[in-house]
């Protein structure tokens, strides 16, 4: 490492852009409410939690290199512990002051930090600029791909500017030279804990508790950041619930059953004919079809599809009463996650329909795979790559 008061590094395109996509559609699935205003995040805990372990598996080797990097450029005589791992996006009015990352007590085990830039200043959102308080460089525009590394303590104080708009993605890992805040043997035991089954459904998402989906925390208004991101997408849900059931809720404080009961998903004036398990299900394959789109509308996705049909009535009404319990204030969602419009998205049924099954392959390789290996992780009680599961960016 060369000497410095400021031991600090950045290396441009170490995320492929395919890879800063597939963690995107990751966090744009399952994430949750994050720890500071207009921040939401997703740990692999919460993946674990919410039923997704195989999701887990894309991180794998990053993580890795991720380190191996850390301990060569710091001069690492000692094998480091990654003591965090989490995707974090900032919305529009997030931001920091100056800080290190080890500046409260329960934060002292952290030290060294990785920020991976999964998308980019100027392109998807703005504002965002990341500061160090002294040394150079002195300001990072985060473009896709790129890492910055550094201390976690008072040598590399910093900041990020408010986000003015889009939403700011990356991915942050925190290593300790601790092995009791080790984050991999905590993992492996909640990963142990799930069912080795092989029926299928066991792999389908399920919703946490409903407060961590609400935005913002503890108001009546707002919207449930799932549902808000199918809305800005251009989607309703529809449930095939009677009305009886409808008239319970509506009265209840409590209406998150409704999201994890069978669904359907709505688009303009048509109604897909496919149940999902959930809210998450259906997010997970929309977000899916998001990251695959132009993999999946090729030729072949010009073919008429069967899977829909017209909305009726009855069926809008019920849909719109979905959307005005869970998204309560759209305004307030389209100026967080930001509005797509049709005019953007070239989108059919029958690419869409393709797209479930592609979601549902990428769900089964990437579960052989957790199966695989979380024997060798059990007796090493560390995460790594095993060959023989495949683990390999790109694999």
């Amino acid at each position: 490492m060369a000497a410095t008061d400021h031991p600090r590094l950045i290396l441009h395109n170490f995320l492929s852009p395919d890879l800063c996509k597939e963690l995107e559609f990751i966090h744009k699935s399952c994430s949750t409410i994050g720890y500071r205003p207009n921040v939401f995040s997703t740990t692999l805990s919460h993946l674990i939690a919410t039923n997704s372990p195989h999701l887990i598996m894309p991180f794998v080797p990053i993580r890795e290199r991720l380190k191996e990097k850390v301990e060569e450029f710091f001069g690492c005589e000692y094998e480091l512990f990654i003591e965090f791992t989490g995707l974090i996006s900032w919305t529009r009015g997030a931001s920091i002051g100056w800080h290190s990352d080890d500046n409260r007590s329960y934060l002292k085990q952290r030290d060294f930090a990785a920020v991976c830039y999964l998308n980019s200043y100027g392109v998807d959102f703005e504002g965002g600029l990341f500061h160090f308080q002294d040394g150079e460089p002195a300001t990072i525009f985060p473009m896709a791909g790129d890492v910055v590394m550094y201390t976690a303590d008072s040598r590399n104080i910093h900041s990020v500017d408010e986000i003015s708009g889009g939403e700011r993605l990356t991915l942050t890992l925190w290593f300790s030279r601790d092995r009791s805040h080790d984050e991999d043997a905590k993992l492996i035991s909640f990963i142990s804990q799930i069912p080795s089954d092989s029926k299928s459904d066991l792999y389908l998402p399920l919703p946490a508790s409903n407060n961590m989906y609400w935005f913002p925390p503890d108001k009546a208004s707002g919207f449930d950041i799932r549902y808000a991101r199918l809305h800005v997408l251009g989607y309703d849900l529809y449930s095939s619930q009677d009305k009886s059931y409808f008239s319970a809720v509506e009265s209840s404080i409590d209406s998150s059953e409704l999201l994890i009961e069978p669904l359907q998903l709505a688009r303009g004036e048509e109604l897909f004919n496919k149940e999902f398990s959930n809210i998450l299900h259906a997010l997970q394959v929309v977000q899916f079809y998001c990251w695959k789109a132009s993999e999946l509308q090729t030729s072949e996705g010009n073919k008429k599809s069967d899977n829909k049909m017209p909305i009726s009535e009855t069926q809008w009404d019920r849909s719109r009463f979905l959307k005005f319990v869970f998204v309560k204030d759209w305004q307030l969602a389209e100026t967080i996650l930001g509005r797509v419009s049709t005019a953007q998205q070239n989108f059919d049924w029958a690419s869409f329909s393709d797209a479930i099954a592609a979601w549902e392959a990428y769900t089964s390789k990437y579960r052989r795979q957790i199966l695989m290996s979380l024997p060798y992780w059990n007796t090493h009680q560390f995460i790594f790559s095993d060959p023989a599961a495949g683990l390999e960016e790109g694999t």
